[in-house]
């Protein structure tokens, strides 16, 4: 009589999270890539570059306004369904863009509808999924999904430069919204579930040296958890994020070559610091699921601050390479464990609405950091203050988080029979 054990399921999440990844590397490549867009479309509207980066713009702030909204729409109805609202309205922006003809419709189906489809194509939208489907393994599960974001960074935006020169602009928005057809809506529609049920059996959790688990300690009304301190801390030092790595984006290569670099230089390292994005992410992740989350964020803030400093007081050949790096590596690190943080403290039905508000201060940082930075060197002549600005937002930043109380959802476990 034969005795094999019947194969182990593989648990279902574990589709979710790739299903998840999948929709980042897709839809965030996606947003991030107006720039690849701007000259062909330049030449073809014949409109200044003013005028056509504006819809550029509305779709960075929408996307930042869809995440609360996103938030409150998932405790109307439930994430799978926000999600394919907002899988649609990123497909029907992309293959809409094929027809446009004035800077209006680019208004519409670039700047408007592809910046609210972030209502169910962000982070936020699916940070609900994991602390469902993970709620002991949260920080692994939004390592994953947030890998996805730089991944589709680093690998699609030279392939749709590519298909622009060798297809143009509006058939490569097409052919991208064809893509979405077959891969975002499928995905939406019949992969993802909103939470685990009777015959889902969770993988084991991550054994902990003191044995914890986890509680909830402020399960409540979304509207009672705003003054909450750990939401007040998290929603503070994500604005420093958002500020920091904004810094960076926009004005590394000006600050470099002003510097005495070469474009190229500056240009090759900042793309060597965002291929550190994936290294960072999925390492804090795992990492934080067994020794808390605070301590690995306040450190990861504290590194980003000192590659600022690094980069003011030396500016060699050692720290245009290793600026970038230190600060690649904790450029999404923060991702994972601030939309961790704020599943462990308010649950899995108040996680889509907190985030969604701590990631518009995010974006508030964002907003900020590229106009006063541009600002402060048309004043001073120089970009040390901007940096010097945003290594005193890192320390402070790390400072902040280090007086997150994680013993109030991290309690002894207690042995049972």
């Amino acid at each position: 009589m034969s005795t094999n054990a019947p194969p182990k399921k593989i648990y279902y999440g574990w589709y979710i999270l790739a299903g998840c990844f999948f929709m980042m590397f897709l839809g965030l490549a996606t947003r991030n890539s107006f720039g690849l867009f701007l000259k062909p479309m330049i030449a073809d509207f014949n409109i200044s570059r003013a005028s056509l980066s504006l819809p550029f713009s509305l779709c960075l702030i929408l996307y930042g306004a869809s995440q609360p909204l996103g938030g409150l729409m998932m405790r109307r109805w439930d994430p799978k369904t926000v999600i394919i609202w907002g899988s649609a309205l990123t497909t029907i922006a992309m293959l809409g863009i094929y027809y446009v003809d004035s800077l209006w419709g680019v208004y519409l189906f670039f700047g408007i509808l592809l910046g609210m489809g972030g209502i169910g194509n962000s982070v936020t939208a699916f940070t609900p999924l994991v602390s469902n489907w993970f709620p002991d393994r949260r920080g692994l599960g939004m390592s994953i999904i947030s890998a996805g974001s730089s991944m589709g960074q680093l690998i699609l935006l030279p392939v749709f430069a590519y298909m622009i020169g060798y297809l143009d602009w509006r058939m490569t928005s097409f052919v991208i919204g064809v893509i979405f057809v077959f891969t975002l809506m499928p995905i939406s529609l019949f992969l993802v579930k909103n939470s685990p049920s009777s015959k889902d059996v969770p993988p084991s959790a991550p054994v902990s040296g003191n044995g914890v688990k986890m509680v909830v300690p402020y399960d409540v009304h979304w509207v009672q958890c705003l003054p909450k301190m750990p939401f007040v801390l998290l929603l503070t030092s994500f604005f420093t994020c958002g500020f920091t790595v904004t810094v960076v984006s926009v004005h590394w290569v000006p600050f470099a070559t002003d510097v005495g670099f070469s474009a190229a230089v500056a240009a090759t390292s900042f793309a060597l610091g965002g291929g550190l994005n994936t290294v960072g992410v999925l390492a804090v992740g795992p990492l934080s699921d067994k020794i808390g989350r605070k301590i690995p964020l306040s450190l990861i803030y504290a590194f980003r601050g000192l590659g600022f400093i690094l980069f003011i007081f030396f500016k060699n050949d050692f720290s245009v390479w290793a600026t970038p790096m230190m600060i690649g590596l904790s450029w999404i690190a923060t991702v994972p464990l601030t939309s961790a943080l704020t599943g462990d403290f308010f649950g899995s039905r108040n996680v889509a609405i907190l985030f969604g508000l701590i990631t518009f201060s995010h974006q508030l940082g964002s907003g900020l950091s590229a106009w006063l930075s541009g600002y402060i060197y048309d004043m001073t002549g120089s970009y040390n203050l901007a940096f010097a600005l945003a290594a005193y937002l890192c320390f402070q930043a790390a400072v902040l988080v280090s007086f997150i109380n994680e013993k109030e959802v991290r309690v002894p476990q207690v042995a049972t029979t």
